[in-house]
C-alpha cells in the first residue's frame, strides 16, 4: 500500500523531535564552522545566519525526500508480490483445468473403449444368428445386408429389410445398432475431450512460463529497491548526524506503524463490507420469504452485528465460531459453498499445515517438499478427511463464508485484486488463532507463520 509524502514527514516527526532539532544544530554548526573569524564580539552575521537556514532547509528537504522515496520503494514491492501471487493463481487455475481436462479425456477414452466393445460383442451376435439362421434354412440375407451397410444413413435405407428378422434376431439388431450410436458419440467425446486437454495443458504451461519469468523480474526488481533502500538509509544518517544503525531503526519504526496502521484500516474496511452484505442478504431474504423469514433474518443480522462489535476478542470468536458456524453458514448468503468440517479438524489442519513449515514455495505444487498456496490449504484440509480443490478462487467458492470476527483455527482467508468480485482472489491462508496465519506465501519465501495482514482480504472468511 503505497506511502504519501505527508506520511513520510509525519514518520520523521514520529521520529523524534530531538532528531530534527539536531539536524539543524548540525547544519549550522557545520556552516559556522566554516565560516571565517568572527569579530571580537563573535555575532554572527546576517550573511552567517542565512548560511545556516539555507542548510537546515536543504537538509530538511532531503530527509523528506529520502522518506517518500523509502515509502515508494515500499509500495513497489508490496505490488510486485502481489503480481506475483496473482501469476501463481492465474498458474494453478490453469493447471486445476488442465488436470480436469484430461481426466475427462481418459474418462471419454475408456468409455468409447466400453462401447466399442459392446458394438464389437453386439455385432459377433449378429454373425452368429447369421449363420444359425443359414444353417437353419432361414434368410440371412437381411442380417447380412445390415451388417454390410456403410453407416447409419445406410442403415435407415435398409429399414425394411430388417422387417424380415424377428425375435432374438431383432432384439440382436437393435442392440448392435445402440452399441454403434454410442460407441461413435464416445469417440467424438473422446476427440474432443483430448484436444481440450491438449489446450489446457498448453494454457498451462504458458501461464507457468508467465509467472517464471514475472518471478525472474520481481526478483531483480527487489533486489535493485533494497539496493537503493539502503543507500537512502545511509545518506538519511548522515543527514541527521547520527549512525546507519540507528537510522535503520527508526525506519523499522516507521514500517511497523505504516503497517499497523493500514492492516487496522483494511480490517476495519473488510468487517465493514462483510455486514453490508450480510443485510443486503438478509434484506433479500427477508422479501422472498415473508414473516418468518424477516425474523430468522433479523437474528442473523443481530448476531453479524454482535459478532463485529466483538471482533477484538479472539477467544470469544473462536468459541462463537463453533456454535455460531451454522448460523453464519446458513447466512454464508453469499455465495454458497458448505463446510462439513469440525473444529477438531480445522485444528489438526493447523496442526498439518504448522509440520510443513520451511518448505519452499513451488508453482502448482502441493507437497511433500513444496506446496503453493492452495496446494498447502488443500493437503492441510485432506489430511482431516476434508476435499478441497487446487486453486485459492476455487477453494472460495468450495467453502462456507463466515464472518471475520467468527474465526477459528483451521478457516482460510482470502485475498483478492477486486474484493467484490470472488474471480479476482489470488492468495488463501490458513488462520491459526491469536492475530496468526500460515501459508505459502509467493515463489522465493518458504511456508511460514506470520502475522495476519488485512489489507486486500475478501470481507468473509472460508470455513471447509
Amino acid at each position: 500500500m503505497p506511502r504519501s509524502a505527508a506520511h513520510g514527514l509525519a514518520g520523521l516527526r514520529r521520529a523524534g523531535g530531538r532528531s530534527f532539532t539536531a539536524v539543524v544544530a548540525a547544519a549550522a554548526a557545520l556552516v559556522l564552522a566554516s565560516a571565517p573569524a568572527l569579530a571580537d564580539n563573535d555575532n554572527p552575521t546576517d550573511q552567517d545566519v542565512a548560511k545556516a537556514k539555507a542548510a537546515v532547509e536543504s537538509a530538511s528537504s532531503s530527509v523528506a525526500a529520502m522518506e517518500v522515496t523509502l515509502a515508494q520503494l515500499s509500495a513497489a514491492d508490496d505490488a510486485a508480490q502481489i503480481k506475483l501471487q496473482q501469476a501463481g493463481e492465474a498458474y494453478s487455475q490453469a493447471q486445476d483445468a488442465a488436470d480436469t481436462a484430461t481426466a475427462a479425456a481418459q474418462r471419454a477414452a475408456e468409455q468409447s473403449a466400453a462401447a466399442d466393445e459392446s458394438a464389437a460383442a453386439a455385432r459377433r451376435t449378429l454373425v452368429a444368428l447369421a449363420r444359425e439362421m443359414a444353417r437353419t434354412g432361414g434368410s440371412s440375407e437381411a442380417l447380412e445386408s445390415f451388417l454390410s451397410a456403410d453407416g447409419f444413413s445406410d442403415v435407415a435405407e435398409r429399414t425394411s429389410q430388417l422387417d424380415q428378422v424377428t425375435g432374438k434376431a431383432d432384439q440382436a439388431v437393435q442392440e448392435y445398432r445402440a452399441a454403434q450410436l454410442v460407441a461413435h458419440t464416445m469417440d467424438e467425446r473422446a476427440t474432443t475431450a483430448a484436444a481440450d486437454a491438449v489446450t489446457a495443458s498448453d494454457a498451462a504451461a504458458t501461464a507457468l512460463a508467465a509467472a517464471q519469468q514475472l518471478q525472474t523480474e520481481t526478483a531483480a526488481q527487489v533486489a535493485a529497491a533494497d539496493a537503493q533502500r539502503q543507500q537512502l538509509v545511509v545518506q538519511l544518517a548522515a543527514a541527521r548526524a547520527t549512525s546507519v544503525e540507528v537510522e535503520q531503526q527508526r525506519q523499522a519504526q516507521i514500517e511497523a506503524q505504516r503497517q499497523a496502521a493500514a492492516q487496522a484500516a483494511a480490517q476495519k474496511a473488510s468487517q465493514e463490507a462483510a455486514a453490508r452484505q450480510a443485510a443486503a442478504a438478509a434484506a433479500s431474504a427477508g422479501t422472498k420469504s415473508g414473516g418468518s423469514g424477516s425474523s430468522t433474518s433479523s437474528g442473523s443480522g443481530s448476531s453479524s452485528g454482535s459478532s463485529s462489535s466483538g471482533s477484538g476478542s479472539s477467544s470469544s470468536g473462536s468459541s462463537s465460531g463453533s456454535s455460531g458456524s451454522g448460523s453464519s453458514g446458513s447466512g454464508s448468503t453469499s455465495s454458497g459453498g458448505s463446510s462439513s468440517g469440525s473444529s477438531s479438524a480445522g485444528e489438526g489442519a493447523v496442526a498439518w499445515a504448522r509440520a510443513q513449515v520451511g518448505a519452499a514455495y513451488l508453482w502448482g505444487a502441493s507437497g511433500p517438499e513444496a506446496f503453493d498456496c492452495s496446494g498447502l490449504t488443500m493437503k492441510a484440509w485432506a489430511s482431516q478427511g476434508v476435499s478441497l480443490p487446487h486453486s485459492s478462487a476455487a477453494q472460495y467458492k468450495r467453502v462456507a463464508k463466515i464472518s471475520t470476527s467468527e474465526l477459528r483455527p483451521g478457516d482460510l482467508l482470502f485475498w483478492a485484486s477486486d474484493t467484490s468480485d470472488a474471480s479476482t482472489i489470488y492468495h488463501v491462508a490458513m488462520w491459526v488463532g491469536g492475530g496468526l496465519i500460515v501459508e505459502a506465501p509467493v515463489a522465493g519465501l518458504p511456508v511460514r507463520v506470520t502475522a495476519m495482514r488485512w489489507g486486500g482480504t475478501m470481507p468473509f472468511a472460508g470455513r471447509p
